[in-house]
């Protein structure tokens, strides 16, 4: 069990380092570029898509760490409901939350492979649009993983 719990912990920091990472360069790129347009006249032509990629990778890596810590919204509409009736709204919800996860990454998974296959690349940035896409299944396999773990903590 302490294995899996140092994995955990290893997974969650990782997830935080990248996070800050990409936040952290959303606020210079940011910065940068409001004094390069307006104190020097000379916009930033890459910072647009160095700004989307940077909040693609902390949102979907944010909803990984979010479904660790359980901070996703919820709406307690069953509170009420007697023990019983709620575990099996639970395991539906659980239910729907996996086949979503599944879902994205099936999808994401495609997404990267015909990006990959046909080249695209970003406008001003040399870089491939599979690279951005490949954010959607590299993050559902960490919420799975969170969402798989929950039953067993």
């Amino acid at each position: 069990m302490t294995a899996l719990k140092s994995l955990d912990n290893f997974i969650g920091k990782l997830l935080e380092v990248v996070i800050t990472l990409c936040l952290g360069s959303v606020v210079i790129i940011t910065f940068l570029q409001v004094i390069f347009r307006y104190v020097l006249g000379q916009p930033l032509t890459w910072s647009q898509e160095a700004l989307m990629i940077a909040f693609v990778y902390s949102i979907l890596f944010g909803a990984a760490l979010a479904i660790r810590n359980g901070e996703h919204l919820k709406v307690d509409l069953f509170e009420k409901v007697p023990k019983s009736i709620n575990i099996v709204l639970k395991s539906i919800e659980f239910i729907i939350v996996g086949v979503l996860i599944v879902v994205l990454f099936l999808y994401g998974t495609e997404l990267v492979q015909n990006n990959l296959k046909s080249g695209q690349t970003m406008s001003m940035l040399p870089v491939k649009m599979a690279y951005v896409y490949m954010a959607l299944p590299i993050s559902s396999v960490f919420m799975a993983y969170y969402h798989v773990r929950k039953v067993f903590t």
